[in-house]
């Protein structure tokens, strides 16, 4: 894979050398697309860069791409077994964002043929990195969910359709997962039923205010162990997405959920946002691994 710099990242009212001196090649990746089920997936732009990029540089250069998530790896830890990485969107710095680790990864096993296989982020989480046919899988730490009446009781009023159950991560800054039955509400006719939560309408600036986390919107297709296929969405206009395209690090939530609920290990998820995307998982001893 050839990279190269992307001059389009650059402030037009800066001079190039103030971000060039600091840039050693950016290129960019996508994840979780499936041509065969036409899902588009995520991309990401990679910035590996030199000492001396700032936070503030770093969010303006993500501020002028055109992509869902901006990642910056330094060029002296790419090619050691540990890595720091660190992701922002246009507005602001990301916690945690798996698809833009796993495109990371990917890109750097095309270029250097090695990928570090732990990527840590600025608050000391771990991102391991396992490689399968030259591909990355992204192995992360579940996070349980409770149920909560108190979510379920904030965001009633936020979706088009009934909540059959929610369940949170934390007050704040965490995640809700908002079940729906597979079975929408009368108001839906056939046709509509069959796309699930793709006509599923949200209030954004009532979610905004109502709730302080990400919310994963979740409806089971079909339970069965060997074939299990779940959708979801996520919405957080907190943190300055409205709704993520591809989002893998919401499946740290949804497998611990789907395990409780129905026994599964692993699923095929389809996240039906605008672009969609395929996400695959297994789920062993409080551990997910994403691929």
């Amino acid at each position: 894979m050839q990279a190269k710099v992307n001059t389009l990242c650059l402030a037009k009212r800066k001079p190039k050398w103030l971000t060039l001196r600091f840039i050693e090649l950016t290129s960019t990746e996508s994840v979780f697309y499936s041509s065969a089920h036409n899902l588009k997936g995520s991309s990401a732009l990679i910035v590996i860069y030199k000492n001396g990029l700032t936070s503030k540089t770093m969010q303006y250069i993500a501020s002028q791409s055109t992509y869902p998530a901006t990642v910056f790896l330094n060029q002296n830890e790419i090619a050691k077994r540990h890595c720091n990485i660190r992701w922002f969107n246009q507005t602001s710095e990301i916690k945690r964002c798996g698809h833009g680790t796993l495109a990371a990864a990917n890109f750097l096993i095309g270029y250097l043929g090695y990928c570090p296989e732990v990527f840590t982020s600025m608050s000391n989480e771990r991102f391991t990195i396992r490689v399968k046919k030259q591909r990355a899988q992204l192995l992360l730490k579940s996070i349980e969910p409770k149920k909560s009446e108190l979510a379920e009781g904030e965001l009633k009023s936020v979706f088009s359709v009934a909540i059959k159950a929610a369940y949170t991560t934390a007050d704040k800054n965490g995640y809700t997962v908002v079940l729906f039955s597979k079975e929408f509400s009368k108001e839906f006719d056939k046709a509509v039923e069959k796309d699930d939560l793709k006509s599923l309408q949200v209030d954004f600036n009532a979610l905004n205010k109502l709730h302080k986390n990400a919310v994963i919107a979740l409806s089971i297709k079909n339970i069965d162990k060997k074939k299990t296929i779940a959708h979801f969405r996520y919405f957080a206009p907190q943190f300055g997405v409205n709704e993520d395209s591809a989002t893998g690090s919401a499946v740290s939530v949804i497998a611990p959920l789907l395990f409780r609920l129905y026994g599964l290990n692993k699923a095929k998820l389809i996240q039906q946002s605008n672009n969609g995307a395929l996400l695959n998982y297994e789920f062993n001893n409080a551990k997910v691994v994403i691929y």
